[in-house]
């Protein structure tokens, strides 16, 4: 049996998927206010026929920022949001169609610059980001901003 975590979000066009899953603070004892905002997080992708999964490091204001880009999708279909963490271990680019149809450009290496890479698109539309914005708003509980960062939770 698979086991699931309630922190994630996950964003799927039929069979197509990615699932981010953040699990575990890296250096949560860490004198460095940088340091202690890293996470360890569960990536599991599917477009076409490939699918894998692997760990990447993330940073707690990466989700913040998705979060609140999602939210301006929800009061505006032409906007953009952008998950572009540091070590470019996976990259989410989304446009919106001005009517509430949004594209999702994905890269994800399992090594940047040395790995694979997986490019795909997925397609989903507005009656998705609310349960986008509640899952992200789950990941930042989880795992706030912690320290002197310039940029804070919401």
């Amino acid at each position: 049996m698979t086991q699931y975590s309630e922190t994630y979000f996950e964003i799927f066009d039929g069979g197509d998927m990615i699932r981010v899953e953040p699990y575990q603070a890296i250096k949560d004892g860490s004198a460095l206010d940088w340091d202690r905002n890293w996470i360890k997080t569960k990536v599991k992708i599917k477009g076409g026929v490939f699918s894998g999964q692997y760990v990447a490091d993330f940073m707690t204001t990466d989700f913040e920022l998705l979060k609140r880009d999602f939210k301006k999708l929800d009061k505006d279909f032409n906007a953009t949001a952008n998950f572009e963490p540091l070590e470019g271990q996976l990259k989410l680019n989304i446009s919106g169609d001005g009517l509430g149809h949004f594209e999702v450009k994905c890269i994800a290496q399992d090594q940047p610059g040395v790995g694979g890479t997986l490019s795909f698109i997925l397609s989903f539309d507005q009656t998705e980001l609310a349960r986008l914005i509640n899952e992200l708003d789950k990941i930042t509980k989880a795992f706030p901003i912690s320290g002197d960062m310039t940029l804070k939770n919401e």
